[in-house]
């Protein structure tokens, strides 16, 4: 059944390309920019407020006082996917900040792509309180590494099931699905000049190998949207820290006890101003 559908899409989008481009184009992009909304029943005791950015006001949340740090959610998710972890951070002295991309959670939109979410951030970040700690899921992670903001960022950062290389997780998904690559390439060049963002520079390797901060990486060996091995290698040339979980594959990672645990071991680790402090001393 899943052989007969992936030949179907892939000879159904490329005889749409050829015959009619213009239609091709839409379908593409109801395919793969339009994320999967979620539902999201916050709590009345959560406070909610509104930011603006270019692209029109989100819904933005805050729970918990303490330290603060940032939750970044993913391609189809939502900030109410943090809602459990903010619950244990709060219990353990931190605040929580998270918010919804455009055309996620409940926030307005149909149509979201990286290059929008970076510039979403880039006007998000400058309007919150500055954070001690950031955390971003899948996606999530390429919108940080990829905005200005992150160029001024040394303080600590854990990534879970980040995607690094957005094109190649484009590809991926083209090719497990049936879809016709020369379609895929056409709908990300049109992004790419529309946001006039190429997205052959939106590979977030370079800029983390470029981070000055502490970056800890927390990933599922089975994760089926993010490959693990792209993850394994890059943390095996850098000096980041890898954390691996099985079986919980992209989403339930994010409810996992380890994620706890490696938060709290940034509190255990030195940061760069206690080393330097060490030497001077």
């Amino acid at each position: 059944m899943k052989k007969l559908k992936v030949f179907w899409t892939k000879a159904s989008t490329k005889t749409l390309r050829i015959l009619v481009p213009n239609l091709a184009l839409k379908v593409a992009k109801n395919a793969l920019f339009k994320p999967k909304k979620q539902p999201s029943n916050w709590p009345k005791h959560v406070k909610k407020f509104d930011v603006k950015t270019r692209y029109g006001q989100l819904n933005a949340y805050r729970y918990g006082e303490g330290k603060c740090i940032w939750l970044v959610h993913g391609w189809s998710g939502s900030a109410f996917d943090f809602w459990p972890l903010m619950q244990k951070l709060a219990e353990r002295g931190y605040s929580t900040i998270c918010f919804d991309f455009p055309a996620h959670g409940n926030s307005q939109g149909k149509f979201s792509n990286l290059q929008q979410m970076i510039k979403v951030f880039d006007d998000v970040s400058a309007n919150l309180f500055a954070p001690n700690m950031v955390i971003a899921h899948g996606i999530g992670a390429s919108a940080i590494a990829n905005s200005k903001w992150f160029k001024s960022y040394n303080k600590d950062l854990l990534l879970i099931s980040p995607i690094l290389d957005i094109y190649q997780f484009l590809q991926n998904r083209a090719y497990h699905s049936g879809f016709d690559e020369k379609l895929l390439n056409q709908s990300i060049s049109d992004i790419s000049k529309r946001e006039r963002m190429p997205i052959a520079e939106l590979c977030t390797i370079s800029k983390l190998n470029a981070f000055e901060g502490q970056l800890k990486i927390i990933h599922d060996t089975q994760d089926d949207l993010a490959p693990f091995t792209m993850i394994e290698k890059f943390t095996l040339s850098s000096k980041t820290t890898l954390v691996t979980t099985n079986k919980l594959g992209h989403k339930k990672i994010l409810h996992s006890r380890k994620v706890l645990n490696v938060i709290e071991s940034f509190e255990l680790s030195p940061n760069k101003d206690d080393l330097l402090l060490s030497n001077v001393s």
